[in-house]
């Protein structure tokens, strides 16, 4: 029957002497006792389950079944311009599917061409005379322009590669970097591939075998492949003007694309042969297949237009030499729902563009670092601070600012570094560098209680040095307590704690500011940064103290299950070499505290968490109006303001929540629906109709 399964699709092993011994393993099943396991010497349950996997389509990558089979692929198929066209849009789908963490397996190699184009080389094919001559159908498209195009598309490959290996993104948690055993053309050069474009390019402008539409389609698509390979190949810190245009233009040859779409194939087209999702099991891979579908012709350009203006930014930052504006975009690009996260490539890009190795900003040198670091904090450079300990020390031994400087050149670059790790790395580093923020707080301290500052006024700059450890730390606190509900790790019975503290630790973030504020030059970026902190944070920590209050019923008061849970929730709080320092943790994580809030709260009534969102509304239209975005935004001052706005939505949502003592008896704290997607740190408050 010619619709019966071949034999070979159903047994592994067939045409070959091996006998089914299926009956003979279902005979020595019936003889064992339900969940009864037996073992021998070399035959344990490792290798028990591992048999599992043979027949099992998801996992034996040797099994072919019935839908997997494909007619036989020849590279040298001739192919209609449009049919060209449909595989160059395919194979960037694809590869924005590569930078999206996914194997190249499971990708880019998935076009057959990539293991082809030794079989199309121009210069060792037949003769064209030899060749099916279909005026419609010129092999050159193959021969010149596909070959051309995937040459292009292993070269970006391999760029990203580098700089995903070189960069700070991490090696199966980000990306993905094994290559199978396939080329990248890791030893073809840049400017071969980019001459080979050109002839491609040429070749369509002169023929006369390919129609005008396409013919504008395919140039547009080998264009905007060149200048990709010419901007991941150009150091932004190291020709800046050239890095920014090529992105423009990268930007006019998609816009060209994007005017010029590909259109549907029919299933015999002998372009649809040209993937195949299952080539993995042709390839040297120790993971299992899995088909990775790829994004649609508009959402291919739309996450290409994402990764140029991602490329941009990347050239916009170059051009920054403040810390504190880096550090602005790092958050804001983690805190702002658009544009998406960035792919691995970029903030790997980002990250070796402030720091190589060697220098910062490729211009910057350690001192320059530690003196930017101080006059953005408090508007004083770290060498007048020096010279003013010195001259001022009354300890025994010489003041211990080399281990000021030691912490700085461990805390700095990694903190800048980890803005743009994913999230929860990022979480998990400013969990870790806390310790070491908290021992720069303690020197800063042991300094200031051995200066001579009898002569100078109550609240001078040189009695508050510990404020500048500590302005950082604490806002990394926040982050790291905020940063739990955008990662969705807090159980409902752990919200209110967590807003609760986020409270405690703004606060203190806010009398550290009130200290310093009146030593800061008035007018300055940093004074101008103070009073937007001041402001922001107010507002911040009104949101969170109405979210503490209305997410109290979700509490769980078994004492055997919240201890323990909080312990292991704030472990980085507790580590045993805190210990060792002579100052005490500002604004730790306090259970205790926290237990005698709520019982006051319910001894003296119920609050009326309506109120603080209102504050919180106040302040917040206060800076959308007034455009203030501080003194550190530079170019994003609209993103910052966005924040400011978005804050402003979620106050006009939990604008529904309790005005009264008695409506906080009736309120179901269930109607508060956390979502990332539509704010970060708080929920959405949604009728009570759909609570449920």
């Amino acid at each position: 029957m010619a619709s019966a399964i071949p034999i070979e699709c159903e047994i592994p092993g067939a045409g070959y002497d091996f006998q089914d011994v299926t009956s003979l393993f279902v005979e020595a099943a019936a003889e064992l006792e339900p969940d009864n396991l037996l073992f021998m010497e070399n035959f344990t349950l490792q290798e028990s389950m591992s048999a599992l996997e043979i027949g099992e389509p998801r996992l034996d990558s040797g099994l072919i079944v019935h839908e997997q089979l494909r007619p036989p692929f020849d590279p040298m198929t001739p192919l209609l311009p449009e049919e060209l066209c449909w595989i160059l849009d395919r194979s960037l789908a694809y590869e924005t599917e590569f930078h999206a963490g996914n194997f190249l397996a499971h990708t880019v190699h998935t076009l057959l061409y990539v293991h082809h184009l030794s079989d199309i080389d121009p210069d060792v094919i037949p003769s064209q005379s030899t060749l099916a001559n279909d005026p419609s159908r010129p092999i050159e498209l193959v021969t010149i322009v596909l070959r051309s195009a995937v040459q292009g598309l292993l070269k970006c490959c391999d760029l990203a590669w580098r700089e995903l290996a070189r960069g700070g993104a991490y090696d199966t948690e980000d990306w993905q970097s094994d290559k199978c055993e396939v080329s990248l053309l890791e030893g073809m050069p840049v400017p071969f591939v980019v001459s080979k474009l050109d002839e491609a390019a040429d070749w369509l402008s002169d023929s006369t075998k390919v129609p005008t539409r396409w013919k504008t389609a395919l140039r547009a698509r080998l264009l905007l492949r060149k200048t990709l390979i010419q901007v991941m190949s150009t150091d932004p810190t190291k020709d800046r003007f050239e890095f920014q245009k090529l992105v423009f233009v990268a930007k006019d040859y998609l816009h060209t694309v994007e005017a010029n779409p590909t259109i549907d194939i029919g299933p015999d087209s002998p372009a649809q042969l040209a993937f195949d999702p299952y080539i993995g099991r042709r390839l040297q891979m120790a993971t299992p297949i899995r088909v990775v579908p790829p994004p649609s012709f508009d959402q291919t350009c739309k996450i290409l237009n994402y990764f140029l203006d991602g490329l941009y930014e990347v050239g916009l930052l170059e051009t920054v030499d403040d810390l504190s504006t880096w550090e602005v975009v790092g958050n804001l690009r983690l805190w702002l729902p658009g544009p998406p996260l960035r792919v691995p490539y970029l903030r790997s890009m980002t990250q070796t563009t402030f720091y190589d190795g060697f220098l910062l900003l490729n211009k910057y040198s350690f001192e320059w670092m530690i003196n930017r670091f101080f006059v953005e904090t408090i508007g004083v450079n770290y060498d007048s601070i020096r010279a003013a300990v010195v001259d001022r020390w009354t300890g025994g031994e010489d003041p211990p600012m080399k281990r000021v400087e030691r912490s700085l050149y461990k805390l700095i670059t990694p903190h800048f570094r980890a803005l743009w790790n994913n999230p929860p790395r990022r979480r998990r580093h400013f969990m870790k560098a806390l310790m070491e923020w908290h021992s720069l707080y303690d020197t800063l301290v042991q300094i200031t209680d051995n200066l001579d500052v009898e002569d100078l006024p109550r609240g001078h700059l040189m009695t508050q040095l510990p404020v500048v450890a500590l302005l950082w730390r604490l806002s990394i606190v926040r982050e790291v307590v905020l940063s739990g509900f955008q990662l969705e790790l807090y159980a409902k019975e752990e919200r209110s704690f967590a807003y609760w503290y986020a409270v405690q630790v703004i606060d203190a973030h806010l009398n550290c500011l009130d200290n310093v504020l009146h030593v800061v030059q008035e007018g300055s970026p940093v004074h101008r940064e103070m009073l937007y902190q001041i402001q922001f944070l107010t507002a911040l920590q009104s949101l969170c103290t109405a979210l503490s209050l209305v997410s109290m019923p979700l509490m769980s008061f078994d004492w055997d299950r919240t201890r323990p849970n909080f312990f292991r929730r704030y472990k980085w709080a507790f580590r045993a070499e805190y210990d060792a320092y002579e100052a005490p943790v500002i604004a730790p994580p306090e259970l205790h505290e926290f237990i005698r809030t709520c019982g006051e709260i319910l001894t003296n009534g119920d609050p009326i968490p309506a109120e603080p969102v209102a504050l919180a509304r106040s302040i917040l239209t206060g800076l959308v109006d007034s455009n203030n975005t501080g003194g550190w935004a530079g170019l994003w001052a609209k993103d910052r303001m966005q924040l400011a706005r978005n804050l402003l939505s979620v106050c006009d949502n939990l604008s529904g929540l309790p005005q009264s003592a008695e409506q906080m008896d009736v309120f179901d704290a269930k109607a508060l629906k956390w979502d990332p997607a539509f704010h970060p740190w708080f929920p959405r408050l949604v009728p009570a109709s759909t609570a449920a």
